[in-house]
């Protein structure tokens, strides 16, 4: 293999792993933006009202055997039981429980656009991930940063004037140094200089297999460093992704696609409210026992 064409194929692994880089940034922030707030609407359409109230219902159970334990604690010390001090300290725990179970935030709304313009905010992102991504473009100025955080939110919400308008601020800003970070340079009066990418796809490991065989030049450090970069990158990414998948909303999305599955999860949702509400019977009558026995005694 001669000096040049092994430059030529860690050029062309190198474009081959930005790109595919730069694809998986945008499809993580798909689901993050797009399809996990849509999951987390449909589930709190589909299943919330029925769901809510059970939560409650189970977690004023875990309150209420608490209060049995701290009351049966105060007896066998012979201490007086404070009911009303008892029912404030739990009380915090209620409210933390209750914020647990909310999760972090409540579902986003988000515009409903038609087809067309799904298609146009899904293209003017890709641009802008492309062009503009503080992880791709290291040289990028600290306006563009806040910029892009911008674009994000706004492709969240799926606003795609304000997307628009930021990719157009984005451009107009662009200086000489915000380009594309890797410049392709093959080398002048090539005649291969403008060969496509497919016709170097060989897996980018043998070339690191070879690299040491060769003596490199600047060009190709360049060239072997930002390709290591973007792979560790990737693998950085991928597993992100693979959290979101492991999380809610994206843990339902099999139910939420099967109306068969719906049904099921609300019948047992109205066996443990039903459930739920005989044990919170039981044990207020339980305490209200524990508490009259106390007084006679």
């Amino acid at each position: 293999m001669s000096r040049h064409s092994f430059t030529q194929w860690l050029c062309r692994e190198t474009l081959s792993a930005k790109g595919a880089l730069l694809m998986l940034y945008e499809r993580r922030d798909q689901m993050k933006y797009q399809e996990g707030p849509r999951l987390e609407h449909s589930y709190m359409e589909q299943i919330g009202p029925y769901e809510e109230p059970v939560i409650r219902a189970e977690i004023e159970c875990e309150i209420l055997k608490k209060k049995q334990q701290m009351i049966q604690t105060a007896i066998n010390r012979r201490e007086p039981v404070d009911e009303a001090a008892i029912d404030a300290e739990l009380e915090q725990m209620r409210q933390q429980m209750f914020r647990e179970a909310e999760g972090d935030a409540a579902p986003q709304e988000y515009a409903v656009l038609s087809d067309e313009q799904n298609e146009q905010l899904r293209e003017l992102y890709h641009k802008i991930v492309a062009e503009f991504h503080p992880q791709m473009h290291p040289e990028l100025t600290q306006a563009h940063r806040e910029l892009f955080q911008k674009a994000q939110d706004a492709y969240r919400r799926r606003d795609l004037s304000a997307l628009q308008l930021i990719y157009d601020m984005l451009k107009s800003a662009q200086g000489d140094g915000l380009g594309l970070l890797l410049t392709v340079s093959i080398g002048a009066g090539d005649e291969n200089a403008e060969a496509s990418a497919e016709e170097f796809d060989t897996d980018y490991s043998l070339a690191a297999e070879l690299y040491d065989s060769f003596a490199p030049t600047g060009e190709d450090a360049v060239f072997h460093g930002e390709c290591a970069r973007c792979r560790e990158l990737t693998e950085e990414v991928t597993r992100e992704m693979d959290l979101i998948r492991s999380a809610f909303p994206f843990t339902a999305a099999e139910m939420l696609a099967d109306p068969e599955k719906i049904r099921a999860y609300k019948e047992e949702l109205a066996y443990r409210l039903r459930t739920a509400q005989q044990e919170r019977e039981r044990r207020e009558r339980e305490i209200k026992e524990m508490i009259e026995s106390v007084g006679q005694s």
